[in-house]
């Protein structure tokens, strides 16, 4: 499982219960993006969910390059030592998906199938407005210039979903999200305003960051 920017909406105890009844206990794995490869274990109802790097917002905040490079690094470290097969799926949210599509370039054949959740596959108009992502983003600028539409067109005719190596004709699913002003929050705020600002300067639906066109590849 990966995170998106800065680790700003984390995976809740309800979502990660969810994960394990699915796929079972000691065969999920949470990946945070930082500098720390510390490993620890967490039980839910007697399931065993995997952890490595510290879950803060110092996870999410380099290039997409980078980012997906500390996920690599972190993924060996997972399989020589704490049991991750070599083939796995990815469960991914917002830019972490992007970070996951990259994944499946550099190391073809590993990835089985993936999911994203509210992903920015075409960018989002909220990234070109530092000052309006400031407070949020503050550490992440980095991974914020990856999220700019230009920057993702060019991303995307340079790894495109059509003929990633999958394993065995693995798929990817996308899933968006659909905020409508009043029934979202986010951390700060930041996606209540991001819903209106979406609306109002671009005439788009969104999550609150993400437009809702933007989710699907």
């Amino acid at each position: 499982m990966l995170h998106g920017l800065r680790n700003g909406h984390r995976w809740s105890d309800r979502f990660l219960k969810v994960v394990v009844d699915e796929w079972g206990s000691g065969h999920v794995y949470v990946i945070y993006a930082n500098n720390s490869n510390q490993v620890r274990t967490r039980s839910f109802d007697g399931d065993q969910v995997t952890f490595i790097g510290r879950n803060d917002g110092t996870a999410g905040t380099q290039h997409v390059a980078d980012w997906t490079d500390q996920v690599h690094e972190k993924v060996q470290i997972l399989q020589k030592e704490h049991g991750l097969s070599q083939r796995f799926n990815i469960i991914a949210h917002s830019q972490g998906g992007l970070v996951a599509r990259k994944y499946i370039y550099d190391h073809p054949h590993t990835v089985a199938g993936l999911v994203t959740l509210g992903t920015p596959h075409h960018g989002s108009p909220l990234a070109k407005d530092f000052a309006f992502f400031a407070k949020y983003v503050v550490g992440g600028e980095k991974a914020q210039s990856n999220l700019k539409p230009i920057w993702v067109e060019k991303f995307n005719r340079r790894y495109p979903v059509e003929g990633a190596s999958l394993f065995h004709g693995g798929n990817v699913y996308t899933i968006r999200g659909d905020a409508d002003g009043y029934d979202t929050w986010g951390v700060s705020g930041e996606n209540f305003a991001g819903w209106h600002v979406l609306f109002a300067k671009y005439q788009t639906d969104s999550d609150g960051l993400v437009p809702t066109e933007s989710a699907y590849i």
